[in-house]
């Protein structure tokens, strides 16, 4: 698999970024990855690094979109940037897949625009893998974030396309539930109320609605909601996640020296349990909707957080996530038109 990866952009980068590849090079020796950004600045970085060099490019670009950038206007304004010209290199179809860390919805924008949508897609969807209490097994949610406003029929493709990821995961005739206020049918508000209607007559596994303190009961496998709904859940469960580890660390140094040995007793499983629901461990998330695999690294991501999206990346790439959910498309549309 031949991977972009945008070296600039993310709170970390280039540093951690470059970091980031160099270990999905030893840890996967089925990836190739190109750099992108500027070139004297990597090949400064990578000089007194040990790597394998027959796997490793780089794409020179000038510029950089940050975070404070309006989207619609970097994309227009800044194609000389890491983010664009590797979008631009992916289109041109000799690449598989491309991360970033960068502005979001620069992303969003310049992956609908250079990349390209898959007939019948309304939106792209930022679809992240969330943790769950059953070892091994995730949930995928999506929308994550990148559409705020959404129609009950963009929640219905989000369905399907979800459907379609984790079959090409390997698992057979996922679950998938809707975001909801309450599990009973009639629950929700006009869009969750249509929406519902339109996931129980189509063609996948539709389970009904969840609320959302179950999204981490592994109970399910696709997890659909509209990006305001998707990503307030999320970051208010990571914020729950901080706050009890915050106090949890607080009670046990208040609590004297039986406190501080029971944490030794539980330290390697706390450390277990953290890394599990770091950001870093799961990579990103992908854009579900585009022609080839765009993945979102988190912002903030260090080193490992990169390798693991790099990885993740050729995952999708190897399971050809996108032509999947072509098909999928077009099978529930052909279904549509017979009915």
């Amino acid at each position: 698999m031949k991977i972009i990866l945008d070296c600039f952009g993310g709170d970390n980068c280039p540093n951690s970024a470059i970091d980031g590849a160099l270990l999905a090079l030893e840890e996967n020796k089925d990836v190739s990855l190109t750099l992108c950004g500027d070139e004297t600045v990597i090949e400064k970085h990578l000089a007194d690094k040990t790597y394998d060099k027959s796997r490793l490019n780089i794409l020179n670009a000038s510029d950089v979109i940050t975070n404070d950038d309006v989207p619609t206007l970097a994309v227009r304004r800044k194609k000389q940037s890491s983010m664009m010209v590797g979008l631009q290199t992916l289109s041109d179809g000799e690449y598989d897949a491309f991360v970033s860390s960068g502005n979001t919805g620069a992303l969003l924008v310049g992956a609908t625009v250079f990349v390209k949508l898959i007939d019948g897609v309304q939106r792209a969807a930022l679809s992240p893998l969330l943790p769950t209490v059953i070892d091994g097994k995730a949930t995928i949610l999506v929308d994550g974030g990148a559409n705020v406003d959404c129609k009950a029929s963009m929640l219905k493709e989000f369905a399907v396309m979800g459907s379609a990821f984790m079959s090409s995961m390997g698992i057979e005739s996922p679950k998938v539930a809707l975001l909801n206020n309450g599990t009973e049918e009639g629950k929700g508000n006009s869009l969750t109320k249509e929406a519902f209607g339109l996931l129980k007559s189509a063609d996948i596994n539709f389970v009904g609605n969840i609320e959302a303190r179950e999204m981490f009961l592994g109970a399910v496998d696709v997890l659909v909601a509209d990006g305001f709904d998707g990503n307030m859940s999320m970051k208010a469960a990571e914020g729950m996640g901080n706050s009890i580890f915050f106090m949890l660390k607080k009670y046990i140094t208040e609590g004297g020296i039986r406190a501080k040995l029971g944490y030794l007793l539980l330290k390697p499983s706390l450390k277990k349990l953290k890394g599990l629901l770091s950001s870093d461990a799961v990579g990103g998330g992908v854009f579900l909707g585009v022609k080839k695999v765009v993945v979102k690294a988190h912002g903030a991501s260090n080193a490992t957080a990169f390798k693991n999206a790099i990885i993740r990346a050729e995952e999708m790439a190897k399971a050809d996530v996108c032509g999947r959910i072509r098909v999928a498309l077009a099978d529930k549309k052909d279904a549509s038109e017979v009915k």
